[in-house]
């Protein structure tokens, strides 16, 4: 027979046992605490751009380039009809009797005692009468003399969205990783060949305003009205010289085919030259060969003007001039060095001693001196020959690159003692452990590598026109009266391409180097703060508790009680 004492004495021991455990355990889910909170580090979208730098190698790519003005120009000049009478005026009118009273006994032998104070009433009087209107203009009007030298450039830019995950709090000596992320959200290269230029532009360019008002006595005067004047903008070119020709009045006509770029009034060829083969027959049926340029005939064995001609061959030559542009990391392209066309129909007639009848004939009424008035005809006109020109490839390669400075020191992974800054790729940086709460000062920037391609293409192109039609009156190279060359193609923006084969790529200069030139970024500062370490005591009484939490579970452990199992 169990006593109640016993019972009871047994009942509250495993009970106290349960209680004990029960606040040991709960003391170390409070110790341990929920996981860690985080916040996101945004550092926005950061755009860095390099511009006029050598696409030869490391460096700024010199450029040389000035321009002179002649011609008078002038800014916010006024020019003005009518005007005003009167004014604007403030009069003060005292109105205390007293001290109109004390001033009229400062007249006299009796004492007046002291000042009154005045009694002040401002008034504003406007006398100003009549009207006025004002021109205000800017403008220039002249010719730019300007020349440009350029030893071959490129210009690159990089757009990155930089991030990080931060802690809301750090344990000091324990290691994190921030997370650093910069993806990349666009990019942009273009380049410029080798080229050299002169040029002279007509500048015309006014700009005003023109403003009034009006004022009436006693009445005030009306707010200025101002009006913008119709802007006028010219800036045409006059004269451009560079190595492949003289171009009158640059891009002042339509281009010949849709794509292309707009034609100049007239063109002397420099080093871009055509050499044209034909067979020719003069008025006396005197057949023959005719060599000529675009401004020349360099042979003739016909002995005289010849009265028909069918071109058979032609070979151009010119300097390439390659511009690349890309909305992205790589950039292409290219130009013709030498085109070589045979004519198949004039041949075709030629060597097929008249039984085909010809489908294309030119008519040269004077050729002297440089002088040359003729015409063209084709009915069907077909060109094929090969291509051999200059390509231009480029392949950048950036990298996201920071430094972080430290306000305090701090441990970073694979580095011994503490750092006050690291610097390296952005998605590189390693794991750190802080000692004490820190904030960081981030700055962003790029490396970039240029691979720099440069070939030779040979391709084999085919041309067609039907109802071509041509007529030029030419001195010294430059068309007085005529026509460029007009097609049906043209006419329907068929364009002229017959066909066109994959052209072969042989590399002539390959080279990798650094793309300098990319600014710096600072961005906002960010502070990472230190958990607070428990006070001695504190910790003492943990451990405690954790002790009597173990001993509490062996206890009940035995005497098949449970405790709790979690923390919620």
């Amino acid at each position: 027979m169990r006593t109640p004492l016993a019972s009871g004495s047994s009942l509250w021991t495993i009970g106290t046992g349960k209680r004990t455990a029960a606040l040991a355990f709960w003391a170390g889910c409070a110790m341990s605490g929920p996981a860690d909170a985080t916040a996101l580090y945004d550092a926005g979208t950061l755009v860095f751009d390099t511009v006029g730098q050598s696409m030869w190698g490391p460096g700024t790519a010199p450029v040389f380039a000035d321009s002179v003005f002649v011609g008078p120009q002038w800014t916010n000049r006024t020019v003005g009809v009518g005007g005003f009478t009167g004014s604007l005026s403030t009069v003060t009118i005292n109105t205390n009797p007293a001290w109109w009273a004390w001033k009229a006994c400062q007249e006299t032998i009796f004492p007046c005692g002291p000042e009154p104070s005045k009694g002040q009433v401002r008034e504003v009087i406007d006398t100003r009468t009549g009207a006025r209107v004002d021109l205000v203009t800017s403008g220039k009007f002249g010719l730019e003399f300007g020349y440009t030298i350029n030893s071959g450039t490129v210009d690159a830019a990089a757009l990155y969205d930089v991030s990080a995950v931060l802690p809301d709090t750090a344990t000091a000596g324990a290691y994190l990783s921030l997370n650093p992320d910069g993806t990349r959200t666009g990019a942009s290269l273009a380049s410029q060949s080798p080229w050299i230029e002169a040029h002279i532009d007509a500048i015309a360019q006014l700009s005003g305003s023109v403003s009034a008002r009006a004022c009436l006595i006693l009445s005030g005067c009306t707010p200025t009205g101002t009006a913008a004047l119709p802007a006028l903008d010219l800036d045409q070119n006059v004269l451009r010289i560079d190595p492949n020709s003289i171009k009158v009045l640059d891009e002042l006509l339509p281009p010949n085919n849709p794509g292309e770029l707009r034609q100049p009034l007239a063109e002397v060829k420099l080093a871009n030259q055509t050499l044209t083969l034909q067979a020719a027959v003069t008025a006396a049926a005197t057949p023959g060969f005719k060599l000529t340029t675009s401004q020349f005939t360099l042979l003739d064995t016909t002995g005289g003007v010849p009265g028909v001609t069918i071109d058979l061959a032609s070979i151009e030559f010119k300097l390439p001039n390659i511009a690349t542009s890309s909305a992205g990391l790589t950039s292409s392209g290219r130009d013709d060095v030498v085109k070589l066309r045979a004519d198949v129909d004039g041949l075709a007639f030629v060597t097929g001693a008249g039984a085909i009848p010809p489908l294309g004939i030119g008519l040269t009424l004077i050729d002297a001196g440089g002088f040359k008035v003729g015409m063209q005809f084709d009915g069907l006109d077909i060109d094929i020959g090969p291509d051999i020109g200059i390509t231009q490839d480029f392949e950048l390669t950036p990298t996201l690159m920071a430094r972080l400075d430290f306000s305090s020191p701090l441990l970073i992974e694979g580095l011994a003692g503490p750092r006050s800054f690291w610097e390296g790729a952005w998605e590189a940086l390693p794991r750190i452990a802080l000692l004490e709460t820190t904030t960081f000062t981030p700055t962003f920037w790029v490396e970039a590598m240029l691979k720099n391609t440069i070939g030779i293409d040979l391709g084999l192109t085919g041309n067609w026109d039907i109802y071509k039609f041509g007529f030029t009156a030419e001195a010294a190279g430059v068309t007085i009266l005529g026509t460029t060359p007009v097609s049906l193609n043209t006419l329907l923006g068929l364009g002229n391409t017959l066909f066109a084969t994959p052209k072969l790529r042989f590399p002539v200069f390959d080279r990798t180097f650094d793309l300098l030139g990319f600014g710096r970024i600072p961005t906002a500062a960010f502070t990472i703060a230190v958990a607070a370490v428990p006070a001695p005591g504190t910790l003492a009484l943990v451990f405690a508790a954790l002790g009597v939490a173990a001993i509490a579970r062996r206890r009940l452990g035995a005497q098949g009680g449970r405790g709790p199992t979690g923390c919620s």
